[in-house]
């Protein structure tokens, strides 16, 4: 499986690489020992993390567990504020909007968030953004009722093609999981004839625990318990770079398939307005960086298998501005749009 060198995956390959002497993460940290040392005055004051979903989500869940050794670092108060609505295009929107002082920054995840831009076109640039890091990766996959017995993704296109498969599930209409469904029907010839949409993971999760659907696309955290008590197999994960709850199991590209990463997993991103110094992105990111290998993320990642993973702002960039030119490429977005 490929992995992205920017990105450094658990606090032991990150002491490994860095050397277990280089890091100090109790008392007065270094990012703050450095501000202070070097006479800088950023931060000096709180600053505001905007979410762009409602509370209780994935996103809201990783900040509130990493935004608090983040502050612990930098040496200032960070509030939290969950701006939802518009399919989280409203919270990006203030992100963009806010004052280009690092006091204001947020975090969204390609392609979800890049989606709804697409699918709405509001009247601002999302590309103006100014990418932080990158502080995790959430991957999708596929996952079917035992009962069918299906061996591996080849398997389950030629079910599909065969007609012995029907339906797939999966999330919303116009959202993440429906797209890759599209995308796996044009490039893999998945040819399911009806996507069946649930309201959020659990029902779908359900459904194919129950026999109501054959075949579920869902993150790997989402399923993880019903693997675990084998309700449900995997069949694929969606990213070439694996995953972490289920690192045995393939990728597309692993079977011989196009690998399909700009839509197959969530890349977790901090940005801030446009025209904001770069000095101010780069403490702010190396505040996240060394937030992500203190003990406290670290036992929670383990403890609930959501992947920490820190990676540069090009990696944020890379991951913004590829599902915004990628997509409309693989999915035709007029007909998403209901034109």
């Amino acid at each position: 499986m490929a992995h992205d060198t920017n990105a450094s995956m658990t606090r032991r390959g990150f002491m490994a690489a860095a050397g277990a002497g280089t890091v100090a993460l109790s008392g007065c940290s270094a990012v703050q020992s450095e501000l202070q040392g070097g006479g800088g005055e950023y931060p000096s004051e709180d600053l505001s993390y905007i979410v762009p979903f409602s509370q209780g989500g994935g996103t809201d869940t990783y900040a509130r567990k990493i935004m608090p050794q983040v502050s612990n670092e930098l040496g200032s108060g960070i509030a939290i504020e969950n701006v939802p609505g518009a399919a989280s295009l409203k919270g990006a929107a203030e992100i963009l909007r806010s004052e280009p002082d690092g006091y204001t920054f947020g975090g969204f995840n390609p392609p979800s968030t890049p989606i709804s831009y697409l699918v709405h076109q509001p009247d601002w640039d999302m590309t103006k953004l100014m990418p932080v890091c990158t502080y995790a990766r959430t991957p999708y996959g596929i996952f079917a009722n035992p009962e069918h017995n299906i061996e591996g993704l080849k398997d389950l296109v030629n079910r599909y093609q065969s007609g012995d498969l029907k339906q797939f599930a999966g999330l919303g209409r116009g959202g993440i999981v429906n797209l890759a469904a599209i995308v796996m029907k044009n490039d893999y010839g998945l040819n399911y004839n009806q996507y069946v949409a649930y309201d959020g993971a659990g029902p779908a999760i359900k459904a194919a625990v129950s026999g109501e659907v054959p075949v579920v696309a869902t993150t790997d955290t989402a399923a993880q318990s019903a693997v675990e008590s084998g309700d449900l197999e995997v069949v694929s994960i969606l990213s070439s770079e694996g995953s972490s709850v289920f690192p045995k199991a393939p990728s597309p590209s692993d079977t011989g398939f196009k690998s399909i990463d700009y839509i197959g997993q969530l890349t977790r991103c901090m940005f801030l307005p446009p025209e904001t110094p770069t000095d101010v992105r780069d403490t702010l990111a190396e505040g996240v960086k060394a937030a992500l290998q203190t003990d406290e993320v670290q036992t929670w990642s383990e403890q609930t298998g959501n992947i920490v993973e820190y990676g540069s702002h090009e990696r944020a960039k890379k991951a913004l501005v590829n599902s915004i030119n990628t997509i409309p490429d693989k999915v035709n977005m007029s007909k998403l749009r209901g034109e």
